[in-house]
């Protein structure tokens, strides 16, 4: 019998081992593979989470995967550089911000309806570390969170179980990241 995996894609991110972990700590085994790989959807795959990068998605030289092979087939969690990637490759927009964002923030708005902020509270300190911000979502994207400062700081494909997140939420400044992350694993994704 096969076991549940997921699949983390690393693009180069200081946090990607914590995401491991953090997926670990709920039981659920994970994989890190580098991006470049070449993916193959099997049956134990039961979802992708794409990580963070220190590149911009609008360098000639960043990191990039065929998100066709895995879209529609298993959930994706896109976070930090990994939610910029599913933008800027599906018709929205990811530009410079103006001011590198690195710190501690504060969740000023959550989509109580959505599965992935199931039990977040209001309010929620999460920690963003990006040099780009997602301006323009692609067409039937939603934004499910935003802070003071970035008003996509989450967003959900609404006819793809696509979701991401421009905050960490492996690292413990993320209060709730945990929940999220079992929120997604465990409520949207399915596993045991």
């Amino acid at each position: 019998m096969d076991h549940e995996k997921i699949l983390i894609l690393d693009f180069g991110s200081q946090y990607t081992q914590l995401i491991a972990r953090r997926v670990r700590e709920l039981n659920i085994y994970c994989e890190i593979r580098p991006y470049n790989i070449d993916i193959k959807i099997t049956k134990d795959i039961k979802a992708i989470i794409l990580s963070g990068s220190p590149f911009s998605v609008r360098d000639k030289e960043s990191p990039e995967i065929n998100l066709d092979i895995i879209k529609n087939k298993v959930p994706i969690l896109g976070i930090c550089y990994g939610a910029q990637y599913i933008v800027h490759n599906n018709g929205g927009e990811v530009i410079a911000s103006e001011i590198r964002e690195y710190g501690r923030a504060n969740l000023t708005y959550v989509d109580n309806e959505s599965d992935l902020f199931k039990n977040v509270s209001d309010n929620s300190q999460v920690w963003m570390s990006h040099g780009d911000t997602i301006s323009k979502l692609p067409v039937n994207y939603k934004v499910i969170a935003s802070t003071i400062d970035v008003e996509i700081a989450a967003y959900h494909a609404k006819d793809e179980d696509i979701y991401a997140l421009q905050f960490h939420p492996e690292v413990y400044h993320t209060l709730d990241g945990k929940m999220i992350l079992k929120n997604f694993l465990i409520d949207i994704v399915g596993c045991k």
